[in-house]
Protein backbone atom coordinates (compact mmCIF):
# COMPACT_ATOMS: atom_id res chain seq x y z
CA UNK A 1 0.00 0.00 0.00
CA UNK A 2 1.09 3.55 -0.66
CA UNK A 3 -0.17 6.16 1.80
CA UNK A 4 0.68 9.85 1.44
CA UNK A 5 0.81 12.38 4.24
CA UNK A 6 0.78 16.05 3.33
CA UNK A 7 0.20 19.36 5.04
CA UNK A 8 -1.24 22.80 4.46
CA UNK A 9 1.60 24.76 6.02
CA UNK A 10 5.04 24.44 7.51
CA UNK A 11 4.32 22.82 10.85
CA UNK A 12 1.05 20.94 11.31
CA UNK A 13 2.86 17.65 12.17
CA UNK A 14 2.81 15.70 8.88
CA UNK A 15 6.29 14.20 9.27
CA UNK A 16 5.74 13.34 12.92
CA UNK A 17 2.36 11.82 12.08
CA UNK A 18 3.84 9.56 9.41
CA UNK A 19 6.58 8.38 11.75
CA UNK A 20 4.22 7.83 14.68
CA UNK A 21 1.84 5.77 12.52
CA UNK A 22 4.67 3.62 11.25
CA UNK A 23 5.87 2.91 14.81
CA UNK A 24 2.85 0.65 15.42
CA UNK A 25 2.22 -0.45 11.83
CA UNK A 26 1.30 -4.16 11.90
CA UNK A 27 3.32 -5.17 8.83
CA UNK A 28 6.71 -4.21 7.34
CA UNK A 29 6.69 -0.51 6.55
CA UNK A 30 8.97 2.36 5.57
CA UNK A 31 8.58 6.14 5.73
CA UNK A 32 9.92 7.82 2.59
CA UNK A 33 10.73 11.52 2.87
CA UNK A 34 9.61 13.08 -0.43
CA UNK A 35 9.25 16.65 0.81
CA UNK A 36 10.43 18.86 -2.09
CA UNK A 37 11.38 21.61 0.35
CA UNK A 38 14.13 19.43 1.78
CA UNK A 39 13.81 16.60 4.24
CA UNK A 40 14.44 16.82 7.97
CA UNK A 41 13.38 13.31 8.88
CA UNK A 42 16.90 12.47 10.06
CA UNK A 43 16.55 15.07 12.81
CA UNK A 44 14.96 12.27 14.79
CA UNK A 45 18.23 10.36 14.56
CA UNK A 46 20.32 13.09 16.14
CA UNK A 47 23.59 14.54 14.82
CA UNK A 48 25.26 11.15 14.58
CA UNK A 49 23.71 10.43 11.17
CA UNK A 50 22.92 13.94 10.02
CA UNK A 51 25.94 13.86 7.72
CA UNK A 52 25.11 10.40 6.37
CA UNK A 53 23.87 11.03 2.86
CA UNK A 54 24.75 7.66 1.41
CA UNK A 55 21.25 6.39 2.03
CA UNK A 56 18.65 8.83 0.72
CA UNK A 57 16.00 9.56 -1.86
CA UNK A 58 18.38 10.61 -4.63
CA UNK A 59 20.47 7.49 -4.19
CA UNK A 60 17.27 5.43 -4.28
CA UNK A 61 16.39 7.02 -7.61
CA UNK A 62 19.90 6.46 -8.98
CA UNK A 63 19.99 2.79 -8.03
CA UNK A 64 16.34 2.24 -8.91
CA UNK A 65 16.51 3.31 -12.52
CA UNK A 66 14.67 1.18 -15.07
CA UNK A 67 11.98 0.10 -12.64
CA UNK A 68 14.26 -1.31 -9.92
CA UNK A 69 13.02 0.79 -6.98
CA UNK A 70 11.26 -2.14 -5.24
CA UNK A 71 14.44 -4.21 -5.45
CA UNK A 72 16.79 -1.53 -4.05
CA UNK A 73 14.45 0.18 -1.57
CA UNK A 74 15.72 -1.68 1.49
CA UNK A 75 19.32 -0.74 0.75
CA UNK A 76 18.45 2.92 1.35
CA UNK A 77 16.64 2.46 4.67
CA UNK A 78 18.02 3.86 7.93
CA UNK A 79 16.42 2.68 11.16
CA UNK A 80 15.98 5.51 13.67
CA UNK A 81 16.33 5.13 17.44
CA UNK A 82 12.54 4.98 17.65
CA UNK A 83 12.63 1.83 15.52
CA UNK A 84 11.05 3.60 12.53
CA UNK A 85 12.64 2.67 9.16
CA UNK A 86 13.03 5.69 6.89
CA UNK A 87 14.48 6.78 3.57
CA UNK A 88 16.01 10.21 4.09
CA UNK A 89 14.93 13.05 1.83
CA UNK A 90 16.56 15.84 -0.12
CA UNK A 91 19.41 17.83 1.35
CA UNK A 92 17.93 21.14 0.13
CA UNK A 93 15.04 22.43 -2.04
CA UNK A 94 17.31 22.97 -5.03
CA UNK A 95 17.47 19.23 -5.61
CA UNK A 96 13.71 18.85 -6.09
CA UNK A 97 13.72 19.95 -9.72
CA UNK A 98 15.94 17.03 -10.68
CA UNK A 99 13.87 14.29 -9.07
CA UNK A 100 11.91 12.14 -11.55
CA UNK A 101 8.74 12.12 -9.43
CA UNK A 102 6.82 9.98 -11.91
CA UNK A 103 9.44 7.23 -11.72
CA UNK A 104 9.34 7.44 -7.92
CA UNK A 105 5.54 7.19 -7.93
CA UNK A 106 5.53 4.11 -10.14
CA UNK A 107 8.35 2.52 -8.16
CA UNK A 108 6.81 3.04 -4.73
CA UNK A 109 3.45 1.81 -5.93
CA UNK A 110 5.11 -1.37 -7.18
CA UNK A 111 6.61 -2.18 -3.75
CA UNK A 112 4.95 -5.29 -2.35
CA UNK A 113 7.19 -6.43 0.50
CA UNK A 114 6.53 -3.29 2.58
CA UNK A 115 3.79 -0.75 3.00
CA UNK A 116 5.04 2.74 2.20
CA UNK A 117 4.14 5.92 4.06
CA UNK A 118 5.43 8.89 2.11
CA UNK A 119 5.91 12.35 3.59
CA UNK A 120 4.87 14.72 0.78
CA UNK A 121 5.51 18.01 2.58
CA UNK A 122 3.33 21.01 1.82
CA UNK A 123 0.93 20.87 -1.07
CA UNK A 124 1.42 23.34 -3.94
CA UNK A 125 5.10 24.24 -3.52
CA UNK A 126 7.41 24.42 -6.56
CA UNK A 127 8.49 21.05 -7.92
CA UNK A 128 5.84 19.32 -5.82
CA UNK A 129 5.77 15.50 -6.16
CA UNK A 130 2.40 15.58 -7.94
CA UNK A 131 2.74 12.12 -9.52
CA UNK A 132 3.36 10.60 -6.08
CA UNK A 133 0.30 12.39 -4.69
CA UNK A 134 -1.83 10.96 -7.48
CA UNK A 135 -0.41 7.45 -7.08
CA UNK A 136 -1.29 7.10 -3.39
CA UNK A 137 -3.98 4.66 -2.32
CA UNK A 138 -4.82 7.04 0.52
CA UNK A 139 -3.99 10.70 1.10
CA UNK A 140 -3.97 12.15 4.60
CA UNK A 141 -4.05 15.93 4.89
CA UNK A 142 -2.85 16.79 8.40
CA UNK A 143 -4.69 19.70 10.01
CA UNK A 144 -5.02 21.06 13.50
CA UNK A 145 -8.17 22.33 15.14
CA UNK A 146 -7.16 25.99 15.13
CA UNK A 147 -9.23 28.26 12.90
CA UNK A 148 -6.29 29.51 10.84
CA UNK A 149 -5.24 26.02 9.75
CA UNK A 150 -8.81 24.99 8.99
CA UNK A 151 -9.32 28.03 6.78
CA UNK A 152 -6.21 27.17 4.84
CA UNK A 153 -7.43 23.59 4.44
CA UNK A 154 -10.77 24.93 3.23
CA UNK A 155 -8.97 26.79 0.44
CA UNK A 156 -6.67 24.05 -0.79
CA UNK A 157 -8.81 20.92 -0.42
CA UNK A 158 -10.94 21.70 -3.51
CA UNK A 159 -7.73 22.21 -5.50
CA UNK A 160 -6.29 18.86 -4.41
CA UNK A 161 -9.60 17.13 -5.09
CA UNK A 162 -9.82 18.73 -8.53
CA UNK A 163 -6.33 17.57 -9.46
CA UNK A 164 -6.99 14.01 -8.27
CA UNK A 165 -10.31 13.83 -10.11
CA UNK A 166 -8.75 15.19 -13.29
CA UNK A 167 -6.00 12.58 -13.37
CA UNK A 168 -7.65 9.64 -11.59
CA UNK A 169 -11.43 10.14 -11.57
CA UNK A 170 -13.41 8.58 -8.78
CA UNK A 171 -10.50 8.01 -6.42
CA UNK A 172 -12.24 9.25 -3.30
CA UNK A 173 -9.09 8.62 -1.23
CA UNK A 174 -8.50 12.08 0.25
CA UNK A 175 -9.28 12.77 3.90
CA UNK A 176 -8.16 14.54 7.04
CA UNK A 177 -5.85 13.44 9.81
CA UNK A 178 -6.75 15.79 12.64
CA UNK A 179 -4.24 16.70 15.34
CA UNK A 180 -6.40 17.84 18.22
CA UNK A 181 -4.61 20.81 19.75
CA UNK A 182 -7.70 21.96 21.66
CA UNK A 183 -8.67 24.57 19.12
CA UNK A 184 -12.15 26.13 18.88
CA UNK A 185 -13.56 23.28 16.76
CA UNK A 186 -14.50 19.86 18.10
CA UNK A 187 -13.16 17.15 15.81
CA UNK A 188 -16.63 15.74 15.19
CA UNK A 189 -17.78 19.13 13.90
CA UNK A 190 -14.78 20.06 11.76
CA UNK A 191 -16.03 18.85 8.39
CA UNK A 192 -19.51 20.31 8.89
CA UNK A 193 -18.52 23.57 10.56
CA UNK A 194 -15.52 24.36 8.36
CA UNK A 195 -17.21 23.19 5.13
CA UNK A 196 -14.31 20.95 4.18
CA UNK A 197 -16.38 18.28 2.39
CA UNK A 198 -13.94 15.42 3.05
CA UNK A 199 -14.02 12.69 5.69
CA UNK A 200 -11.93 12.62 8.84
CA UNK A 201 -9.83 9.45 8.64
CA UNK A 202 -8.43 9.75 12.14
CA UNK A 203 -7.73 11.92 15.16
CA UNK A 204 -4.52 12.14 17.15
CA UNK A 205 -3.98 14.17 20.32
CA UNK A 206 -1.39 16.91 20.51
CA UNK A 207 1.16 15.11 22.70
CA UNK A 208 4.36 17.14 22.43
CA UNK A 209 6.44 14.94 24.71
CA UNK A 210 5.75 11.73 22.80
CA UNK A 211 5.86 13.47 19.41
CA UNK A 212 9.41 14.64 20.20
CA UNK A 213 10.52 11.00 20.28
CA UNK A 214 9.64 10.76 16.59
CA UNK A 215 10.47 14.28 15.42
CA UNK A 216 13.54 15.16 17.49
CA UNK A 217 14.91 11.83 18.67
CA UNK A 218 14.05 12.61 22.29
CA UNK A 219 14.65 9.90 24.87
CA UNK A 220 11.45 7.89 25.43
CA UNK A 221 9.95 8.06 28.90
CA UNK A 222 9.44 4.95 31.02
CA UNK A 223 5.72 4.79 30.25
CA UNK A 224 5.75 5.91 26.64
CA UNK A 225 3.20 3.25 25.70
CA UNK A 226 0.71 4.85 28.09
CA UNK A 227 0.97 8.33 26.60
CA UNK A 228 -2.07 9.89 24.88
CA UNK A 229 -0.48 9.60 21.44
CA UNK A 230 0.54 5.97 21.95
CA UNK A 231 -2.96 5.00 23.08
CA UNK A 232 -4.58 6.67 20.07
CA UNK A 233 -2.30 5.23 17.37
CA UNK A 234 -3.60 1.62 17.05
CA UNK A 235 -7.18 2.65 16.28
CA UNK A 236 -6.05 5.19 13.69
CA UNK A 237 -3.66 2.71 12.07
CA UNK A 238 -6.42 0.09 11.85
CA UNK A 239 -8.75 2.55 10.12
CA UNK A 240 -6.35 3.92 7.54
CA UNK A 241 -4.94 0.47 6.84
CA UNK A 242 -8.38 -0.84 5.98
CA UNK A 243 -9.19 2.20 3.84
CA UNK A 244 -5.90 1.99 1.94
CA UNK A 245 -6.40 -1.70 1.22
CA UNK A 246 -9.86 -1.00 -0.11
CA UNK A 247 -8.52 1.71 -2.40
CA UNK A 248 -5.71 -0.53 -3.63
CA UNK A 249 -8.27 -3.20 -4.48
CA UNK A 250 -10.19 -0.64 -6.54
CA UNK A 251 -7.00 0.28 -8.40
CA UNK A 252 -8.05 3.92 -8.73
CA UNK A 253 -4.56 5.36 -8.33
CA UNK A 254 -2.73 3.17 -10.82
CA UNK A 255 -3.42 4.77 -14.23
CA UNK A 256 -2.46 8.09 -15.76
CA UNK A 257 0.72 8.67 -13.75
CA UNK A 258 2.58 10.06 -16.76
CA UNK A 259 0.37 13.03 -17.43
CA UNK A 260 1.64 16.59 -17.31
CA UNK A 261 3.01 17.83 -13.97
CA UNK A 262 0.72 19.72 -11.65
CA UNK A 263 1.18 23.47 -11.82
CA UNK A 264 1.58 24.82 -8.28
CA UNK A 265 -1.49 26.85 -7.42
CA UNK A 266 -1.01 29.79 -5.07
CA UNK A 267 -3.00 29.38 -1.89
CA UNK A 268 -4.96 33.06 -1.31
CA UNK A 269 -5.92 -6.80 1.53
CA UNK A 270 -8.09 -7.78 4.24
CA UNK A 271 -8.42 -5.58 7.28
CA UNK A 272 -5.05 -5.38 8.99
CA UNK A 273 -4.55 -6.74 12.48
CA UNK A 274 -3.04 -4.15 14.79
CA UNK A 275 -0.67 -5.48 17.45
CA UNK A 276 -1.38 -4.94 21.11
CA UNK A 277 -1.14 -1.18 21.80
CA UNK A 278 2.30 -0.05 22.82
CA UNK A 279 4.21 -3.27 22.03
CA UNK A 280 6.82 -1.53 19.90
CA UNK A 281 6.67 1.58 22.03
CA UNK A 282 7.50 -0.43 25.14
CA UNK A 283 10.56 -1.76 23.34
CA UNK A 284 11.57 1.82 22.59
CA UNK A 285 11.27 2.75 26.26
CA UNK A 286 13.75 0.07 27.31
CA UNK A 287 16.61 1.64 25.42
CA UNK A 288 17.74 3.41 22.25
CA UNK A 289 18.30 1.22 19.24
CA UNK A 290 21.43 1.34 17.16
CA UNK A 291 21.14 3.10 13.82
CA UNK A 292 21.50 0.57 11.05
CA UNK A 293 20.97 0.46 7.34
CA UNK A 294 18.60 -2.38 6.48
CA UNK A 295 20.28 -4.86 4.10
CA UNK A 296 18.72 -5.04 0.68
CA UNK A 297 16.21 -7.82 0.08
CA UNK A 298 17.34 -10.25 -2.66
CA UNK A 299 15.23 -10.08 -5.78
CA UNK A 300 12.41 -12.59 -5.77
CA UNK A 301 12.15 -12.93 -2.01
CA UNK A 302 9.75 -10.10 -1.28
CA UNK A 303 6.66 -10.86 0.74
CA UNK A 304 3.31 -9.48 -0.25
Amino acid sequence: MLIGVLSTNASPGATTTAMALSSVWPSPVVVVDADPSGGDILAAAGPVVEADREHNLLELMRLGRQGQIPQVLDSQITTLPSGVPVVAGLAHPGQAGGVPWTDLAEGLRAVTHRDVLVDLGRWGVPYAPAPVVRACDLLLLVVRTQLRGLRRAQRILPLIREDLDRHNPGGGSLGLMVVNDHGPYAVADIVRSANLNVPVFGELPLDARTAAVFSEGATPGRHLDRSPLARALPTVVRTIGQLAQQQRALGTRAPLLRQQPMTPTPVPRQPVEVPAPGVQLREMARGTRRLTAVPSTPTGTENS
